[in-house]
This record gives structure tokens, sequence and C-alpha cells, in this order.
């Protein structure tokens, strides 16, 4: 965990709901725990971190806050009252009188939950939500992206079904039946999907980015930036002219796949003007001196409330899909995660394990995109057969065994090799426009016109 006495602050996107409340849920229990078992290490980085690092204990009134950032204010109360219930349950079960106990309730008088709107597809509140935590915190040491959509417009059953029957795994893993519609905008003008699953976060991250460092200089210890992927994250649009996934039948897949372009050239960046002191062409975007850091996370598949966008007319569907995923579970996929809690190991895991004990591309080269077997329907089917890939990233994914005995887990992203600076031109292309919607939101501002905002041009930077 984090070496220090300073106060965590933890901003989970869409955290009323869905795997955000259990990212929430989980960091409760972990943290109230003097000894969080997700905090230890678990992956072969080719050295004994465990035995090497001498972490002390966290002191239980050494303060977490938890920020909710939610569309809607009265869900995010609403989670924000049933979290304080389950740590409150959760101290229950514990015996009283014993260590853990005593750490526990010592934890909970100390710990906040607090709540502020974000609306991902609105870069105004992006950027008030990025105002308005600068100024009631010092720092943020973890900012977890978490909040996603899609442009579902309903689920091909029969299609499904014979999947299912052909391809069980496959089928719940890489599903590709989920019928998406495309053209979506968002108020601001862009890609729906694009811009709350990838490019608000990244003007959040932008936004706060200062609150990062200033944790880092406070604590000594690097902050974490977490980018929520998936298992369905596949490069299905034109990097050239779809860029902001408006035309792409697949923009939720397309989203998730940019998530990784965007954080591991990020990464990148970062790593290199810490060790290797090379200037990057966009400076200002990263940490030169590590003061944070960025990771790619999933949930696996579980079942949230994004499954009713698919408009299933089956009474009883959520029970049939229940079942599903049991048997494909059972049969053998790992990735298939019956509670919110257990969806939560990696991000959680990712937050409170120490940086020495998080593998990377370089430490762990035995992790290849070669491991994965893609359905015939993907795009990375049968690509790496003749040849060792290039992998781009880590995936961090949540992970159980049949019985449902959750755990992190690994697997490598590729390089997308026809279009292999795919990220870097993302990344340049975001902080113009970035930049476009500061410049638009000043001169909103010194009119004294902040209605639905000062758009960029057409959505696009010039």
């Amino acid at each position: 965990m984090q070496p220090s006495s300073e106060e965590l602050v933890i901003v989970v996107t869409g955290a009323n709901g869905g795997v955000g409340f259990g990212i929430c849920h989980r960091l409760l229990v972990q943290l109230s725990s003097p000894r969080p078992s997700d905090a230890k290490p678990y992956f072969n980085v080719g050295r004994d971190v465990a035995r090497e690092l001498n972490i002390p204990e966290r002191p239980p009134d050494a303060g977490v806050t938890i920020v909710m950032a939610c569309r809607d204010p009265k869900r995010a109360q609403d989670a924000r009252e049933k979290l304080y219930r389950l740590l409150d349950q959760h101290i229950a079960k514990l015996r009283k009188g014993s260590d853990e106990y005593k750490y526990a309730s010592a934890f909970r008088k100390s710990v906040r939950l607090d709540t502020e709107k974000l609306d991902l597809s609105s870069v105004k509140s992006v950027l008030d939500f990025g105002r308005t935590v600068s100024q009631k915190y010092e720092h943020i040491s973890h900012l977890i992206f978490n909040a996603g959509t899609a442009t579902f417009s309903h689920l091909d059953i029969l299609g499904f079904v014979w999947d299912l029957l052909t391809h069980p795994i496959n089928a719940i893993e890489h599903p590709r039946r989920n019928i998406q519609v495309n053209g979506v905008l968002s108020k601001d003008n862009l890609g729906f999907t694009w811009q709350c699953n990838v490019f608000g976060h990244y003007v959040l991250y932008r936004s706060v980015q200062p609150l990062l460092a200033a944790h880092a200089r406070k604590t000594g210890a690097p902050a974490r930036v977490l980018w929520m992927s998936s298992l369905d994250a596949e490069p299905l649009f034109d990097p050239k002219d779809d860029w902001q996934l408006t035309k792409t039948l697949h923009s939720y897949n397309a989203s998730k796949y940019q998530i990784e372009l965007i954080c591991s050239e990020l990464e990148r960046r970062t790593v290199e003007a810490e060790e290797e002191g090379r200037a990057s062409s966009w400076p200002e975007l990263v940490a030169p001196h590590g003061e944070f850091h960025h990771y790619i996370v999933s949930p696996g598949i579980t079942s949230t409330n994004m499954s009713t966008l698919l408009n299933i007319p089956i009474p009883g569907w959520r029970y049939l899909m229940l079942t599903a995923f049991l048997i494909v579970r059972f049969i053998g996929s790992p990735h298939v995660l019956m509670s919110l809690y257990s969806a939560a190991v990696a991000a959680v895991h990712l937050a409170l394990v120490p940086l020495q004990a998080i593998p990377t591309v370089r430490n762990t080269p035995h992790i290849s995109p070669a491991d994965i077997e893609y359905p015939s329907w993907h795009s990375f089917y049968r690509k790496f057969t003749n040849r060792r890939p290039r992998v781009l990233a880590l995936r961090f994914g949540a992970e159980n065994d049949r019985w449902g005995n959750d755990h992190p887990g690994v697997m490598a992203v590729p390089v997308w090799e026809e279009h292999p600076d795919a990220g870097e031109t993302l990344l340049e292309r975001f902080e113009r426009l970035y930049q476009a919607f500061l410049k638009a939101e000043e001169d909103a501002i010194s009119t004294g016109d902040r209605s639905e905002n000062g758009q960029a041009r057409n959505g696009h930077a010039s």
C-alpha cells in the first residue's frame, strides 16, 4: 500500500452503480483491514517484492476519502448511504475486541464518501468538476476511470443463442451479437460513446493533473491513474477519419481499445521522461519525474445495468443470463465474475499493491498476446500464429476460478500493426481538442456566457 500516513483521495467515476460501486465497496472493505489482501504482491515480476519491501502499516485514522463522481446526484447519494451500510455490516461481522475490529472501527470514524456531479458527455461538466475538486482537495492519490456507456440498439437473440451453443466461452467473453448504432453525438457535437468513455476521462485527467503531482510531492509515493478497459476492446475503427467513433458500428469496442492506446502512450512517455530524460513532444501531458503512472484494468464479464441497453424482450432474461454466466465460468472461463465486488479485484489490487509489484511489459516478457485464444470473428484471430507479436501494454483483469475465488489476472494487449503509431496520433488529437475546449471556455467566461459551453468548432480541433 501507499507508504505514507497521508490521507488517500480516490476519485471513482460512475461510482453509483455497476463496477464503480463494486470498486468503492471493495476499497472500503480492504482499507478497513490492517493487512489488506488486495495489497499483497500477486504477480511474478522476477523478484520477491514482498520480502524486499518493508511497508509500514497504515494508521487506521490516516484518512481515506472516496470521491464518487456521478451524473445523477440522487443516485449518488443513495449509493453513498448503501456503501456506509455495507461497511458497517462488514465491521459487525468481525470478532469484537480483536485487532481487526479495533482497526476497522477506527477506520470507520475517519473514512469519507463524498459525491460530486460529473457528466462525461459534457466537457463543461468535466471542467467544472476539475475546478470543484481542485478547490476541495489538496491532492488526489488515485483516479479510477470506470464510467462508460454504449449505444446498443438490441441483442441479436438467435445469433447469440447459436454462438452460445457452438462457442459458449467466446460467446460470453467476446460477444458479437450486441448490436450498436452509429452516428450518435453528444451535446458537444462529439461522438457520444467516444466522449463518455475516452475523451471525457482524458479531459478529467488533464483538469486534475496538478493534484496528482501534489500527492507525489506530499507523500513521496506516485499517484495512480486506472483506465477501465474491457475484454471487448478491439481496433474496429478508422484512425484517420473516424477517431471519434461516429461511423463505426462498434463504437463501444473501439472506445475501449482507444483507452488502451491512450493509457499506454501516456505511460510510455512518462517512463521515457523519468528514466531516460527524453523530452516529450507534449511535455505537459506526463509526469516528468514519475509523479503518477497509468494502468489498464478490466472488470472481466459481470452483470451490470448496461445490459438493459440491449432491450431484450424476454421475461426473466437476466436470470437466463446469470445462468449462462455460471455455466461458462464452470466449464473454464476465468473472466466471468458473479458479483460486482469480485469484478473490482483487479482495479483495487492495482490501486493498493506496491508499484514495484506491478508487472510491466519489460519485466514480464513471457506474457504475450499469442496466449489468448481469440474467436474467429475477432480482429486478432490467428494474427500471431507465425510470429511473436509486439506488446503494446498489459491489461489487468478480474478473474476467478470455477468456484468463484477471485484474483487479479493479466494479459498482453497487442500492438495494432496496421497502425502502430495510433496511440501517439490520438493523444495529440485529444490534446488539441482539449486545448480548443479550454480556449472556448475561457472566452465564454470572459464574455459572461457559460451556457452549455463554448464548443470547439463542430466538435473538432483544427
